[in-house]
């Protein structure tokens, strides 16, 4: 029986998109725009339903960094940071609880991983005084990366077997950002190469950006070729920085396909039936048997 998981995103693209938003990497920088744009995105996925625990909390976490601003109450900002700690720590604890009998908070999160002193501070959030400005700023930090371990760094494209092969290769190689194409180029196995060529040369004629043509042209090189499997990084160096127009790479195009023509004649080709190799003579390929014929019933050496 077929089961469906609903999710509030349209597919694991647009999940990877937020979290190159939230978690930049490789040192990059995101502007707050982009992550109050995340934030945003969450919220909405929130009023959908079947939005991930660690998904909002990684959200509301990051909204109370983007309130820790000067001009704010620092009582108002150590309230947000203590809420967005309390339910992240919380919501966590309580998925994991046993419904037949309770277990205590520090056995969950020992359990999971999750360090004793993130309960520790929950309590006293929730229970006592607020804690320092300092002291909520660095668990925040911390629990964002704790998030980011336990749940994002999992993620991977899904199997795009069902979905529409055009579209899909259309978005990879429309991709700009190097990591998040290599993330999206480890699902094309899931698809035959007839196919994946067939949707790249009618991406490459309908359009004319010499990057995406270039990026296309060098996916569509490495399956005929087999010299790379497809979904291993390729060239580490930066498309914009290789200096090829638009008529170099239409060029290099006609000429594979031209190459992949001529393979598809060679093998279309009608065989005669009546030539066999022959051995003796030394020459190369087939030639024409010349004696009588002599069948054998199958089975007879």
């Amino acid at each position: 029986m077929v089961q469906y998981v609903i999710t509030p995103w349209r597919d694991r693209a647009e999940l990877l998109q937020v979290r190159r938003m939230l978690y930049p990497g490789d040192g990059k920088q995101v502007r707050d725009e982009e992550r109050r744009h995340a934030v945003a995105r969450v919220s909405v996925w929130m009023q959908r339903g079947n939005c991930p625990h660690l998904v909002e909390s990684t959200a509301i976490l990051t909204a109370a960094r983007l309130n820790d601003v000067s001009g704010n109450s620092t009582y108002c900002v150590r309230a947000a940071y203590a809420a967005a700690f309390c339910r992240f720590v919380t919501g966590l604890l309580d998925s994991h609880q046993d419904k037949r009998r309770k277990l205590s908070m520090y056995s969950i999160a020992k359990t999971i991983g999750l360090p004793a002193t993130y309960v520790e501070l929950r309590h006293q959030a929730t229970h006592e005084e607020l804690p320092s400005l300092s002291k909520l700023r660095t668990a925040t930090q911390k629990a964002l990366r704790w998030i980011w371990d336990y749940y994002w760094v999992h993620l991977t494209i899904a199997s795009p077997v069902n979905d529409d092969c055009k579209g899909f290769l259309k978005k990879l190689v429309e991709e700009k950002n190097d990591r998040a194409r290599w993330e999206m180029e480890t699902s094309l196995s899931g698809w035959d190469e007839d196919r994946l060529l067939g949707a790249l040369v009618e991406i490459q004629g309908e359009t004319d950006e010499t990057e995406v043509l270039l990026r296309a042209l060098q996916l569509h090189r490495s399956i005929v070729n087999a010299m790379t499997k497809v979904g291993e990084k390729k060239d580490k160096q930066p498309l914009e920085r290789q200096n090829l127009d638009i008529g170099d790479v239409k060029n290099e195009m006609s000429r594979m396909e031209a190459e992949l023509n001529k393979e598809d004649d060679a093998e279309s080709a009608p065989k005669d039936p009546e030539t066999i190799v022959d051995a003796d003579a030394g020459a190369k390929g087939w030639s024409k048997w010349e004696g009588p014929w002599t069948p054998k019933p199958i089975g007879v050496i």
